[in-house]
């Protein structure tokens, strides 16, 4: 049964094959923290970040929350939720990002881990949630929509990891 929980030390090595994973197969569309950098301290050195990054302390970033998707203790993907909608949430990172795993792709979790993450959304106190999805990344589209997300338009895009792209993006109402 997949659990979205907090980051927490015990998960750690988890997380850094999921990145490593990601890494590995060239997975633009989500990164991570480069692999390389996590060692036995990561998690104590980040914690304090990861705080401020909730309570809207980091400049420059929006208010946004961390969870790791686990199933019968295996670390399966990451959810990030960001709980209000400056600029950079509205045209580049939405409200919601997810990504699963390279090894656990095709069996439903990505899925599962959205639906799971809106719930989590609605904890918040949000109506509403924003995704912002590569043209290319039809496997994300198709979730979205299956989960009720309604396409607003296509915008001409750019970062590092994908450069000029098309960004989907879509609105899901979270029912109360």
């Amino acid at each position: 049964m997949v659990k979205l929980i907090k980051r927490c030390p015990e998960h750690v090595m988890g997380y850094k094959e999921f990145c490593q994973e990601l890494y590995d197969n060239h997975v633009t569309y989500f990164r991570p923290t480069n692999p390389k950098y996590i060692d036995d301290d990561w998690f104590s050195r980040t914690k304090s970040w990861y705080e401020k990054k909730e309570r809207g302390l980091v400049e420059g970033s929006p208010v946004s929350f961390h969870y790791w998707a686990i199933d019968n203790g295996r670390f399966i993907g990451e959810f990030q939720l960001r709980t209000d909608f400056p600029e950079k949430v509205m045209m580049e990172i939405g409200s919601i990002g997810y990504a699963v795993r390279v090894s656990e792709q095709g069996k439903g979790y990505g899925s599962e881990i959205l639906r799971l993450g809106l719930q989590l959304a609605k904890q918040h106190g949000m109506r509403k949630v924003l995704l912002t999805i590569n043209e290319k990344n039809k496997v994300s589209i198709h979730i979205c929509e299956k989960l009720g997300g309604i396409w607003q338009d296509t915008i001409e895009a750019y970062n590092d990891a994908e450069g000029h792209h098309l960004l989907r993006r879509y609105w899901i109402t979270l029912l109360r």
